[in-house]
């Protein structure tokens, strides 16, 4: 009997002992391989929410889904298809190149209180704080009113 070899599975099959079986489509795993070769098994979908395939396959098991860690949100949730994404909160930032990691942003006051910055959930704790934009304010009210007194002074 002549036995499969991978490189005669085609390119929609992966070998399993001496078969070449068709893959499961995304969204599905192989529950039972095949029983002839250039066949398709029995293909179970993935809980969803809980597992995914994205891509057509010949694996036993789906993916586990991703789950946001402290300091992350969902973005996007896991679907039978897709892993879920994950993207910082807000007053966090992406420390890493995969945003595995949110770090929070905060700098700390001669008083010791935090002070969280207005930044995206990409950028670093270098970006602006919400204090300066309210204090530029603040000091632009005042000193409209201190124009105003002073040219009502001035007519007196």
């Amino acid at each position: 009997m002549l036995r499969a070899r991978a490189e005669n599975c085609g390119e929609t099959e992966y070998l399993h002992e001496d078969r070449c079986c068709v893959f499961c489509p995304a969204g599905t795993f192989v529950a039972n391989h095949c029983s002839a070769s250039h066949s398709r098994g029995k293909c179970d979908s993935c809980k969803e929410g809980e597992g995914f395939t994205a891509h057509e396959n010949g694996l036993e098991e789906c993916l586990h889904c991703r789950h946001c860690k402290e300091g992350q949100m969902i973005a996007r949730p896991c679907t039978l298809t897709q892993n879920a994404e994950c993207r910082c909160k807000r007053g966090y930032f992406c420390a890493d190149e995969g945003c595995e990691i949110c770090r929070r942003h905060s700098q700390m006051q001669p008083d010791r209180e935090e002070i969280t910055p207005n930044c995206s959930d990409t950028t670093d704790p270098g970006c602006g704080l919400p204090s300066q934009g309210l204090g530029r304010e603040l000091l632009f009210w005042l000193f409209s009113w201190y124009l105003v007194c002073f040219c009502y002074w001035l007519s007196f």
